[in-house]
This record gives structure tokens, sequence and C-alpha cells, in this order.
């Protein structure tokens, strides 16, 4: 069996709320794509505000499409990222 390899993000524009929700949804398939309040038991230490706020701020980074309420990954930045 392989090891499974990690993505992870350089990207120092993000602040910490939205870099660890993204690299939630990113490194764990289940939560490729969410609304903010199936993300809350994810982080049980952050409001649902700080969640949304942090979800904006990655779809006005482009690293996440909106439909509704549902966020998921915008895989065409992937490609730009690193595996560690």
């Amino acid at each position: 069996m392989s090891e499974r390899q990690i993505i992870t993000i350089s990207d120092d524009k993000l602040s910490c709320e939205a870099t660890a929700i993204l690299l939630r949804m990113l490194n764990f398939p289940d939560t490729d794509y969410h609304t903010a309040e199936e993300l809350c038991p994810f982080f049980e230490n952050d409001s649902l505000k700080t969640i949304r706020n942090a979800l904006n701020e990655l779809y006005n980074a482009g690293y996440l499409r909106r439909s509704g309420k549902t966020y998921m990954v915008n895989k065409v930045r992937i490609t730009q990222m690193k595996l560690a």
C-alpha cells in the first residue's frame, strides 16, 4: 500500500483559519465540499462566523468555488500546490 501524500499550501496571504480549513478540505476527500455549518464539528474551537469568514476568504482568493451555501475545492488551483 502506498503512503498517502499530503497537499501543502504556501500562501502567506491566507489567515490561519483559512489555511486550516483549506488543508482539511484538500487532504480529506470526505470534506472537499461542505457548507460552513457542516465544517463546524471539525473546528470546535472556532465559531460559525469565523468559519464563514475563512470560507469567504478562500473563495475570494480563488481556492474555493461556491454553489449556494456549499463551498468546494477549486480543483484547478490544486495543480499549483505542492505535495509533501
